[in-house]
């Protein structure tokens, strides 16, 4: 062929392919193999670049993809997209590195450079004329579920600041002032606050890194360690986006390494996401996409709301989308509970109105502790160390308990005192 835009004449019954070599040499091979009359192989274009790709793809005509794996911009987006439109990406692979890292972005199969073209012609043909009886071989994404031995604590909140990011960032160091292994994940796309609220000052890698290394199929314990910032002995922290123009960095496709990866180092994954939720037209078109990646596996989901008639009705309208988005029940944190707003009674105020609008109960009610949370911003520190004494402290320490049976309760009196690091798993050192 002669060059891109050069189709031949479709075959009956034949498996339709596209190439996208970037001028490696085993193309050169291969397309006189595919183009062969018999071969049960129609070669639809020869492709030249990622978006000539998506684009045959996206045309419908076009069942496997056969791609250097080598590409400078193929990652696990791209493969993703690819296989929601129904087009299997065989990987050609030069080297065993560049062969895991194919398999690791999703690429249904693996064929070696060297092999010869009528062996790659042959899983081209097995990738696109699956068994009748069989749907189409379409691998699961790179890390889309969460391992057993670590947990997602996702914390969502409806808008309106009820106080999401206070709970996640205070929740995170709890756990970890119990003796558990934390990592704090900052995935509001909208705008993270957790590194300002823990004094982070210098730029971190942070989550956007991860997700870079993650696209790449390069995610690993070592580079997921060395994006984060040690905040105290057991706890890290992913600092996010900390402007509303970054939340495509926080890509959902590059999220789930994140999450599986996260969750293989740590006991406890705390992460501190937005709040929007609707269903974004495309996987990628909104902030929400971040938001729902993190909901859509959490082991457990807390709901935060305002105490006040507003941050009710927020929640209550919020936990009917949050249904569509997640297996996980939410379980509902009521913070800023205060009588001036509510009453003289706040506490059953709240439970009446949920019980009779969401049917939900509960599992904490947290105290108005403005002052605290002052303190703690003024510190750059969680409320475990800048306000240990303070109610607020005190009610999502109750919470973490609730959430970690056989944690043991730390007295709040004791300041500056630190446990011996507890025995077991740790993050690598980012050195």
């Amino acid at each position: 062929m002669d060059g891109p835009s050069a189709v031949p004449a479709p075959r009956p019954h034949a498996v339709a392919v596209a190439v996208l070599s970037g001028g490696a040499p085993w193309e050169v091979a291969l397309l006189p193999v595919l183009e062969r009359q018999g071969s049960g192989l129609h070669l639809v274009r020869r492709c030249v670049d990622v978006a000539d790709l998506l684009a045959v793809g996206t045309a419908g005509t076009v069942r496997v993809a056969v791609v250097d794996a080598d590409l400078p911009r193929l990652d696990a987006d791209v493969v993703a997209r690819l296989r929601g439109l129904g087009v299997a990406v065989l990987a050609v692979a030069g080297s065993d590195a560049h062969a895991s890292t194919a398999l690791a972005l999703g690429a249904a199969d693996v064929a070696s450079s060297s092999e010869p073209p009528t062996d790659v012609a042959a899983r081209v043909r097995a990738l696109g004329r699956p068994q009748p009886s069989e749907p189409a071989p379409v691998p699961a994404p790179v890390a889309a579920s969460v391992p057993e031995n670590g947990r997602l604590l996702v914390v969502w909140g409806p808008g309106g600041a009820p106080g999401r990011s206070t709970v996640a960032v205070t929740l995170a160091a709890e756990l970890a002032e119990a003796g558990r292994e934390v990592l704090l994940v900052d995935a509001d796309a909208g705008g993270g606050a957790v590194s300002t609220m823990l004094g982070i000052l210098d730029e971190a890698p942070g989550v956007a890194a991860a997700c870079r290394a993650g696209l790449r199929g390069r995610l690993d314990a070592g580079v997921l360690a060395a994006s984060a910032v040690a905040v105290a002995p057991r706890l890290r922290v992913l600092t996010g986006a900390t402007r509303p123009d970054r939340w495509r960095e926080l890509h959902p496709v590059a999220l789930e390494a994140v999450w599986a990866v996260a969750t293989t180092l740590v006991e406890d994954v705390v992460v501190d996401v937005g709040a929007a939720l609707d269903e974004p037209d495309t996987p990628t078109a909104a902030p929400a996409a971040a938001t729902r990646s993190a909901v859509a596996v959490a082991d457990v989901l807390l709901a935060v709301a305002a105490a006040d008639p507003l941050g009710l009705l927020r929640l209550v309208h919020g936990l009917d989308r949050l249904a569509d988005a997640t297996a996980a029940p939410p379980q509902v944190v009521v913070n800023r509970l205060r009588p001036s707003v509510l009453g003289a009674h706040p506490r059953a105020q709240v439970r009446q109105t949920l019980q009779r609008f969401s049917g939900a109960e509960p599992v904490a009610y947290l105290p108005d502790d403005p002052a605290a949370v002052d303190t703690a911003l003024r510190a750059g520190r969680p409320l475990t160390v800048a306000a240990p004494s303070s109610a607020l402290r005190r009610g999502v320490g109750e919470l973490a308990r609730r959430l970690t049976p056989g944690i043991a309760a730390r007295p709040a009196s004791v300041r500056g005192h630190r446990r011996q690091p507890r025995r077991g798993r740790s993050l690598p050192s980012a050195g």
